[in-house]
């Protein structure tokens, strides 16, 4: 009572101001009704978040009903109603509001005597969420899956003139986050689930999924159990499990050598604290659960995953996902979990079965595995959706009759399991095509129509929409184009006008849902941004109709989307030349002849024996360098950029640039050493090897190695969460090792030469870049009673020195000072306890680097802050 009896004296004094004529649009206050509902009072804090960030000016909100002042922002049905009626426009906003529904939104500034209001209301709570981040873009702020851009410089505290009404083309709209490598959701912990779910109502979107691999594909994942409900403890823990793991640096498969992080090279290993890297649940299990990570200390005879590892690893991976999506549903997002069909049954599992009389081949043991699969996910983790996949295969070979009578024969027992275990979720299918290749409508006839069909598009997105959704009638359907592909998983991929394209074929076809499948994040920001915006607003845009397939064209302009974002990651001033740019880099399609992929960014990665390998290219860099001729005209617009955040935003793009341009060079040296070698082999004579290994291959060599230095220094300038530093174990443990791109050749080298390599053959282990600080999670939102947990990286030449943690309750007093605990290398984690949190916080990180330079995050801070809304 005493903090409401302050807070309401603090708003008398505000509202006792007078109010100047020529000041009449400056806001005092955000208005919200006396009982919020949901997700109301959280919308009225994010809009006095950004106006904060924006303006400088810090807001109060008020929960009561009083004579408001003559300008104000209320958010919410009732008190938006209220202030239309001083401003004289109530019928003009009642038929406006009473018409909207579900998700959709009215952002509205109301004129009355002497009065201004800007009205934020929604046709439910979480309608109501979105308009108050669509107003945060009137402000300029962006958003994306990786965080907020929030651009450098204030404005003026001021209403936007707005009359905007939001209506979504999609009901759902999201993202597929795919598990099978270190740059994707392998690596992710709690807080990185959460961060990224609270990205999702920014964006607009309500929806996220994940995909389970089966055992022998090549591993089985601890997303989703298999085993018989008998298994199954009251609270979803389970009794038994089998071997199971998410990609970590000692797995080695998907053509990731087994690599301790202590071994990296150029200073990456200061990236990890550990060499047995991964996410937190495989902490003590790498690369599988096995005695480690036991809670009894149990041993296998013949030291492989021993059964109380297994189990752990499913327990602790189902208590994070029901963590992360418990506070999915809570902002409005579905959620979405499932495994592959025909359902590959473990070989620990089929033991046990056996060993019970049950034979794993019969139909019914297969839906006993679903009734136990279903039963354990109702106890322990909250989904809405339980999709189930059709075999890969099916989109790179032909299909067998027997094959996909076997999958509709699964399905349906998924089906009869579903509703004998009550199942509180929705069965829905996906895969790589949408059904069988001979008949893509088959499963619609056979499948109750409240299964939603879904797939991802064919040739990793290359491919458009499949367009047979439009066949589909009286369900679900949900097309997923691709954010980014697999096999150039290690280079920069922008697919602005694809996102656009598919979603008007999505939309042509009646789909209800459109996701976008990918791994990586920050890198992906104008990808996500335009399939966000395209699930919402296609006006203008070419709608070629069902008949006309797409083939003929791939992208649509993308030149307005790239000056809104150029606009606002690097300023004003530079934008129309940083958009045309993007925007000749954007897209590519199908090029007979060329084998078949092209994109017009170059890419200089592609899958071998797993993704994003360095291409290795027969052409002389001389030719191939001028395909890389935008990374020096856009290094020439730096000078224009202006502002700490800009240019911290200018860099990560010119760095990722670079390392794209020096992993082309280091193909063609490679190729150029191949060729070398095996003329030098062809010749007789062993002087003549001798001296052409010492005048063409040394020195090719030498190359070799300094531009692979120039190429991951380039990419460490560029890591600020896990997915990129999944990037660096790509290069480490795939290009590397598993590929050996680089030392190849070093023992033919070694017999022609008659002695070892010189020195400057080898990489250094050290880090020669940039002085970097990274916080590796951002949350921008807590729940109450939630530490705020920081794990910070300082990269730097030398022993880092311990960063500090400044934080504060949001736009009030002094800061409060938390030295970081440094746990290993260039790692250090520091938490603000939630007993300390009495409501929003703002803080940043400071660290000397050496002569008194200081580095910070965010990169405008101590000016600017990070923001953390508690609720």
């Amino acid at each position: 009572m005493v903090r409401k009896h302050v807070f309401l004296f603090v708003l008398s004094c505000l509202l006792a101001v007078p109010v100047a004529a020529a000041r009449q649009t400056r806001p005092e206050v955000i208005l919200v009704s006396q009982n919020p509902k949901g997700l109301e009072l959280l919308a009225a804090k994010e809009v006095r978040r950004y106006l904060y960030l924006r303006t400088g000016q810090l807001l109060p909100v008020a929960c009561e009903t009083f004579q408001p002042p003559a300008c104000a922002i209320a958010v919410g049905r009732e008190m938006s109603e209220y202030l239309a009626g001083l401003a004289g426009a109530k019928n003009e906003l009642k038929s406006s509001v009473d018409a909207l529904r579900n998700q959709q939104y009215l952002v509205k500034t109301l004129t009355g005597k002497e009065k201004w209001y800007l009205t934020i209301v929604g046709g439910d709570d979480v309608g109501t969420l979105y308009g108050a981040y669509r107003f945060a873009e009137l402000l300029g702020v962006r958003f994306y899956l990786h965080g907020d851009t929030i651009p450098d410089g204030r404005i003026e505290l001021c209403l936007p003139d707005a009359n905007e009404l939001g209506k979504p083309l999609f009901e759902l709209r999201g993202i597929h986050p795919f598990h099978d490598f270190p740059e994707g959701p392998d690596w992710w912990n709690t807080d990185d689930y959460k961060a990224v779910i609270a990205q999702l109502p920014k964006l607009r979107m309500n929806f996220f999924a994940l995909h389970t691999y089966p055992e022998k594909r090549p591993n089985a994942e601890p997303t989703v159990w298999i085993g018989l409900s008998d298994d199954i403890e009251p609270d979803g823990k389970v009794r038994s499990a089998y071997p199971s793991s998410y990609q970590n640096t000692l797995r080695g498969n998907w053509g990731y050598a087994a690599k301790k992080t202590s071994e990296f090279n150029l200073g990456s290993s200061m990236l990890f604290e550990r060499d047995d890297y991964g996410a937190d649940v495989m902490t003590g299990m790498c690369p599988q659960p096995s005695a480690i990570g036991s809670a009894d200390g149990e041993t296998s005879p013949t030291g492989g995953p021993t059964p109380q590892a297994q189990v752990e690893l499913f327990n602790r991976t189902a208590d994070m996902l029901k963590d992360a999506f418990e506070y999915a549903h809570r902002l409005g997002v579905k959620t979405c979990a499932g495994t592959e069909t025909p359902l590959v049954i473990p070989q620990a599992v089929k033991k046990r079965l056996i060993e019970q009389g049950k034979d794993p081949n019969n139909p019914n043991t297969a839906r006993e595995l679903y009734e136990g699969l279903f039963e354990r996910i109702k106890r322990a983790c909250p989904i809405d959706y339980y999709w189930l996949w059709t075999p890969e295969n099916w989109t790179w070979q032909q299909v067998k009759d027997e094959e996909v009578a076997a999958t509709e024969k699964d399905l349906l027992l998924a089906v009869e399991a579903a509703k004998k275990t009550n199942a509180p979720f929705t069965l829905a299918t996906c895969g790589w095509v949408l059904g069988p290749p001979k008949d893509s409508t088959r499963f619609d006839r056979v499948l109750p129509k409240e299964m939603p069909f879904s797939c991802i598009n064919r040739e990793v997105g290359f491919s458009p929409i499949d367009m047979n959704f439009a066949r589909l009638a009286g369900r679900g359907k949900w097309a997923i184009p691709w954010l980014e592909d697999d096999p150039a998983l290690a280079s920069p991929q922008l697919w602005v006008g694809r996102m656009r394209k598919d979603a008007v074929d999505a939309l042509s076809c009646g789909c209800t849902g459109l996701m976008g499948i990918h791994w990586r994040t920050r890198i992906l920001g104008p990808n996500v941004s335009a399939l966000a915006k395209a699930a919402w607003e296609q006006n203008g845009w070419s709608r070629p109709a069902i008949q006309q397939h797409a083939e003929k064209l791939r992208d649509l302009p993308s030149e307005d989307f790239y000056l809104d974002w150029a606009a606002a990651e690097f300023g004003q001033q530079p934008a129309n030349e940083i958009a045309a740019l993007f925007a000749r880099l954007d897209g590519g399609g199908f090029v007979a002849g060329q084998d078949d992929r092209h994109a017009k960014f170059p890419r200089s990665s592609e899958w071998v024996d797993g993704p994003g390998a360095i291409r290795v290219n027969k052409k002389p860099w001389s030719e191939e360098e001028k395909s890389f001729g935008f990374v020096d005209e856009f290094a020439k617009l730096r000078p224009k950029i202006k502002g700490r955040g800009n240019i911290e935003r200018f860099d990560y793009w010119l760095n990722t640039f670079r390392y794209a341009k020096a992993m082309g060079e280091v193909g063609c040296i490679i190729g150029g050493l191949e060729a070398t070698i095996k003329r030098i082999e062809k010749q007789s004579d062993s002087k003549t090897r001798k001296k052409l290994a010492q005048t063409d291959a040394l020195p090719a060599r030498k190359k070799l190695a300094e531009k692979w230095s120039e190429m991951e220094t380039c990419l460490l300038q560029t890591v600020s969460n896990t997915g990129e530093m999944g990037t660096v174990a790509n290069l480490e443990q795939h290009s590397m090792n598993q590929l050996r791109l680089l030392n190849k050749y070093d023992k033919t080298l070694e017999q022609l030469l008659g002695n070892s390599l010189p020195a400057d053959c080898r990489l250094r282990t050290d880090y020669r870049g940039k002085p970097r600080l990274i916080v590796l999670t951002v949350r921008t939102n807590l729940c109450a009673g939630e530490d705020l947990r920081l794990k910070v990286i300082v990269l730097a030449n030398g022993k880092p020195a311990g960063p500090v943690l400044y934080w504060r309750q949001m736009g009030s007093g002094g800061y409060n000072k938390i030295d970081f605990t440094h746990v290993a290398r260039g790692v250090f984690t520091a938490a603000i306890p939630a007993k300390k949190v009495a409501g929003d916080i703002e803080y940043y990180v400071e660290c000397s680097v050496g002569w008194g330079k200081k580095i910070y995050f965010p990169a405008a801070a101590p000016q600017r802050s990070q923001m953390v809304l508690v609720n």
